[in-house]
């Protein structure tokens, strides 16, 4: 019978053992953005709503959103996107979460992300299927919100995302 002595990690990212032993072996904080914003009547669908610029390396704990009624909202992404400095486009806009419909409301808070059992621990990079090469060449991800389709009316929208760096 075989008998174990080591460290058990995922370690997805072939990051050599030595390397982001903190996060990884020891724990590390969890840092937490807070938002909240108004939809505005005049933002079109496929508007997009930065909440957050992260490293690429940063482990997405989770994303937690609530919205209010508004009957139009009715397919919603979360994903990451280039910085705007670095031209802004998408990297992935929905990897986080694909076609969320809230159009009734969603006052309570709801899980956009909660990592699947192969994601925990992943960088941000990973998640979206981002080379290396790339993740350094933008230095950082902006989290965003894309309103795919999100109707004419106003409406709230708050959250928390959770990640570690």
């Amino acid at each position: 019978m075989a008998v174990i002595n080591a460290f058990v990690t995922q370690n997805v990212s072939s990051v050599a053992v030595d390397k982001d032993v903190a996060a990884r072996f020891g724990g590390a904080p969890v840092k937490k953005v807070l938002f909240s914003f108004e939809k505005a009547a005049g933002d079109n669908d496929a508007s997009i709503f930065r909440i957050a610029r992260i490293s690429p390396y940063a482990k997405i704990v989770s994303l937690k959103v609530a919205f209010d009624a508004a009957s139009g909202l009715t397919d919603v992404d979360a994903g990451f996107y280039k910085p705007l400095e670095v031209g802004g486009t998408e990297i992935d806009k929905d990897c986080l979460n694909d076609g969320l419909d809230p159009h009734t409301g969603q006052t309570a808070v709801v899980e956009l992300f909660v990592p699947a059992i192969a994601n925990i621990g992943r960088e941000a990079y990973l998640i979206a299927g981002v080379t290396v090469a790339n993740a350094i060449k933008y230095g950082a991800f902006d989290v965003a919100i894309t309103g795919n389709i999100i109707g004419a009316t106003a409406f709230t929208v708050a959250g928390v995302l959770e990640y570690i760096e």
